[in-house]
């Protein structure tokens, strides 16, 4: 018995010594640097070196950085067709004075005394894009080009400096208004010695939305402090994903976990510097861990303050990050075209380049979610589109598949909104066919390519399998779903000719690693980065078959990766000849990376060579223009027949 206790009392001190170990120094940081907001983001190691080889040591750093804050700014479109920027603008300083926001009201007369000063800076700028354009084959274009950039840059700051509203200043782009937050700001969350704040942990994805300006929905609540009422005053902190035992990430906290504010609690020491403000809650603790839906805390002091436009001049405005707008002008979309949104959802591109065709043409928007597909279709009805078409169709299946014998007749729209012909030198012709739906069959309206065929294989029965039969008897008892209810409804398409377009936008998915705030990247691995590439290229070929000799593709992603920006551009050019990168208007972003990039098992990366670095946009998250990181390339179709 002496011997068992002594070995369980060896065990004991062997665990406390252990956990002393363990324990971090910074458990015993002061107050005010564990309340506050200081993330570091948290790469995988290798991808941390790839990125570091690219940008350097202390570049990488800064965008790291960077990525963690929201933009100091909020940016809106204006629809063109209903309404003008200085229409929109009276209208939000009169919302954002009612909601108190910043002394709104102090801003309208400067709003209106800075327009003289908007307008010099309008007019240099105009010059320098004219000389710009005069000099674009000369040698010096590449010193312009970078001297036009300094110029959108200053602009952009203008733009912004004291003024809570504003114009943007960049020829072009007069339609597009900025609204100013303000941040990081320093929050006394009442920390008294003995005595922590009651507190609400989110997790990290509910973090990032409030850091944009939203509010916190139950949801995305993790934990929260013991003996929390309705209207309690609460801190709110973030859980960031931790390595398990297993290699994958995970929260490490439990649902409804009960927090005392002591050194025990889940991750204490690591949510020391993830504290994104102060709110006010909406219902008790049992409320927030018993409902399914609602805002649990009601965020009225916040670590970054934007203002909200959710549901605000609906149809007039459109919430879209600059580069985003860009990369819409980059792609010159004129009335009459045929373009094609490649991955069209949510749908901001789609209805900025609709506008700018001054709804005139024809832009089909496709998606290969449902769900997302309405989404387009409802945002295009809010802002009165009638050019744009949408389709449910995977961008890796977008052209039509066709037999090598056989004669093509498809028609596109020309620039003069002329429908021609297009033949082929073959046999069989092809044709667009819409096939209606019904409800009680279960089938949707789609388009096909098919060939001409017999009488006799024209009359065979379409075979039904017992499933469909279950499940078209269940829609008749059930009633329509949510999306096959009256404006529900989504064509499916099988695909389009080679050739039949003007203009094709593909945003291709990403790793999305320039979207921010960003509290963690911990997910994306050198293999998961190089897979995102491996499937950009896939649909980059189908975009390639899709436009017309003379025509533009234009290629962009949400990312700071090499690997699916300006690798892609170098697999572009050296795959297909007969594509070449293109100036793009306006420039405000910054050149692409030149060099490329070996890998420990021998793979190397190629991306820009010399001279097409200013030919591309890279919008870095760490620029005094305070975007998201983002890539814009613009490519003119040559004869492919040569």
């Amino acid at each position: 018995m002496k011997k068992a206790r002594d070995c369980h009392t060896l065990l004991k001190t062997f665990r406390t010594n252990f956990a002393t170990l363990q324990t971090p120094t910074h458990y015993k940081m002061d107050p005010s640097e564990r309340y506050s907001f200081n993330p570091v983001l948290r790469w995988n190691p290798q991808v941390e070196d790839y990125f570091i080889k690219a940008y350097g040591v202390q570049h990488f750093s800064r965008i790291s950085k960077a990525l963690t804050h929201p933009s100091c700014y909020s940016c809106v479109r204006v629809n063109t067709l209903k309404s003008t920027s200085d229409a929109v603008i009276e209208k939000l300083l009169t919302i954002m004075q009612d909601s108190g926001f910043k002394k709104a009201a102090d801003c309208v007369d400067s709003h209106k005394t800075d327009a003289t000063v908007d307008s010099d800076i309008a007019q240099k700028l105009k010059h320098s894009v004219k000389e710009s354009n005069v000099n674009q084959n000369s040698d010096a274009c590449g010193k312009v080009v970078l001297g036009q950039n300094e110029d959108m840059a200053r602009a952009m700051k203008e733009s912004l400096q004291d003024r809570t509203i504003s114009k943007c200043l960049v020829p072009g782009l007069e339609y597009v208004v900025f609204v100013k937050g303000s941040g990081p700001h320093t929050i006394d969350y009442g920390y008294a010695p003995g005595k922590p704040p009651k507190e609400v942990i989110v997790s990290r994805k509910c973090a990032e939305a409030v850091l944009r300006g939203a509010q916190i929905y139950v949801p995305g609540v993790m934990a929260c402090s013991a003996h929390v009422e309705k209207g309690d005053i609460v801190a709110v902190s973030v859980a960031i994903e931790q390595p398990g035992v297993d290699g994958k990430w995970g929260l490490g906290v439990t649902r409804g976990t009960v927090m005392h504010g002591l050194e025990t609690d889940p991750y204490y020491s690591k949510r020391g510097g993830l504290y994104i403000g102060q709110g006010t809650t909406m219902m008790s603790r049992a409320g927030i861990f018993r409902v399914t839906e609602g805002i649990a805390v009601d965020m009225n002091n916040r670590i970054f303050k934007l203002p909200s436009f959710y549901d605000v001049l609906e149809g007039e405005i459109f919430l879209q990050n600059l580069p985003s707008i860009v990369t819409a002008h980059a792609l010159d979309p004129q009335k009459g075209e045929r373009i094609l949104d490649m991955c069209a959802a949510p749908g901001g591109k789609t209805t900025a380049i609709a506008i700018l065709m001054r709804d005139e043409g024809e832009v089909v928007a496709v998606d290969r979610s449902h769900n997302k597909v309405m989404d387009v279709q409802k945002l295009a009805a809010e802002m009165g589109l009638n050019c744009i078409t949408t389709y449910k169709l995977d961008a890796l299946k977008a052209v039509c598949r066709r037999n090598e014998s056989n004669d093509i007749s498809t028609k596109y729209c020309s620039k003069d909104n002329v429908c021609e012909s297009i033949q082929g030198s073959d046999d069989t012709r092809l044709h667009e066919e819409r096939v209606p739906s019904t409800a009680t069959e279960g089938l949707t309206a789609v388009m096909t390519c098919t060939e001409n065929v017999s009488n006799e294989k024209g009359n065979e029965r379409t075979y039904i399998s017992k499933a469909d039969i279950r499940k078209n008897k269940q829609k008749m008892r059930n009633g329509p779903g949510r999306n096959q209810s009256l404006g529900g409804r989504v064509e499916n398409s099988k695909g389009f000719f080679p050739n039949s377009f003007d203009r094709v936008l593909l945003d291709a998915p990403c790793s999305a690693l320039g979207l921010r705030p960003r509290l963690f990247a911990g997910e994306e691995t050198i293999v998961s980065l190089r897979n995102h590439g491996k499937y950009q290229r896939r649909m980059f070929d189908q975009a390639v078959q899709l436009v017309r000799p003379g025509g533009v593709i234009v290629y962009s992603t949400c990312t700071i990766n090499p690997g699916e920006n300006e690798a892609l551009v170098r697999y572009a050019l050296d795959t297909y000849k007969f594509l070449s990168l293109a100036p793009q208007h306006p420039r405000i972003g910054g050149p692409g990376l030149v060099g490329g990039c070996e890998f420990p098992d021998g793979y190397v990366e190629e991306w820009l060579r010399p001279g097409e670095e200013e030919l591309v946009q890279r919008f870095d998250p760490s620029s005094p223009l305070n975007t998201i990181g983002f890539f814009i390339a613009k490519f003119i179709v040559g004869s492919k027949d040569s």
